[in-house]
């Protein structure tokens, strides 16, 4: 076991927030996300653990100062091993996801951030706005009536850890919308999806429903709103009630399939000019 020093625990403290930070300013911004995670969650958890050693052999001087450990100090370290933990795994998702899956995963978390806002309001509210009359409840560890028996009583006030969830979260929300913000400037540089569909909707609508006819998206087994769907992100439109559309193709008086039409002759007459 370690020994230390004589100091308090703030200095202490603020000597390893040092060191984070330091080591965290080693990784470099291009390095890979998931090998960067790794490294720094090994490293706070190692940090951590000379906290709390320290910790169990120090003797606050006073409330005021157990206070400002669980409130003030503790937290920011932990909640920065909250953070790296679910970057780690967001980004060893993302590695083998596709962009739309990834982007549609991004909207899933943000979704259960707020969740957790929600359902811990109070809380967050209290902590958020530096409130301080339950201080002694929430950041001292002699309350008797929340005691746990997986909790390290004498590291852990219950709600430090989650005022360090709080902490994390909002890490987390900055992390993913900078994310969705590049993946959205990706998109909008990507010529792959740049098509608009300038010809009528009918036109398309007709086009969509032949495919459809023909089997030919999953084997058969996909729908005509999936497909329609598909097409109004890929062209840039929106088709309206194509069902309807569909049903007055039916009682056309010339053609029911004019632009079918069109592509063949059109398709044909290629054929034999180049």
């Amino acid at each position: 076991m370690k020994t230390y020093k004589a100091m308090d625990i703030l200095t202490f403290s603020k000597q390893l927030e040092g060191r984070m930070k330091e080591r965290l300013n080693e990784f470099s911004a291009d390095q890979d996300e998931i090998l960067k995670a790794g490294h720094v969650l090994t490293f706070i958890r190692e940090i951590i653990a000379e906290l709390k050693q320290f910790c169990y052999s120090y003797k606050f001087t006073d409330e005021s100062e157990e206070i400002k450990f669980f409130k003030e100090i503790k937290p920011v370290f932990l909640s920065q091993f909250f953070f790296y933990k679910k970057v780690f795994a967001l980004r060893l998702f993302d590695s083998f996801k596709d962009g739309k899956t990834r982007q549609a995963n991004y909207y899933k978390i943000l979704q259960q951030l707020e969740r957790f806002v929600q359902k811990n309001l109070e809380f967050y509210e209290y902590c958020m706005t530096n409130t301080t009359y339950l201080d002694k409840h929430y950041f001292t560890r002699n309350r008797q009536n929340h005691k746990s028996i997986d909790r390290d009583e004498k590291f852990s006030t219950g709600y430090d850890a989650k005022l360090a969830k709080i902490l994390a979260n909002e890490l987390l929300k900055k992390h993913i919308l900078e994310l969705l913000k590049k993946s959205q400037a990706d998109r909008s540089t990507d010529t792959s999806i740049t098509l608009t569909w300038t010809g009528s909707k009918t036109d398309l609508i007709e086009l969509i429903y032949a495919l459809h006819s023909a089997d030919v998206f999953n084997n058969g087994t996909a729908n005509i709103k999936a497909i329609a769907s598909a097409f109004e992100e890929v062209f840039n439109i929106s088709l309206g009630d194509y069902y309807r559309t569909f049903q007055d193709m039916r009682i056309r008086k010339r053609s029911q399939t004019p632009f079918l039409d069109t592509l063949k002759e059109r398709f044909i007459s290629r054929l034999y000019t180049e």
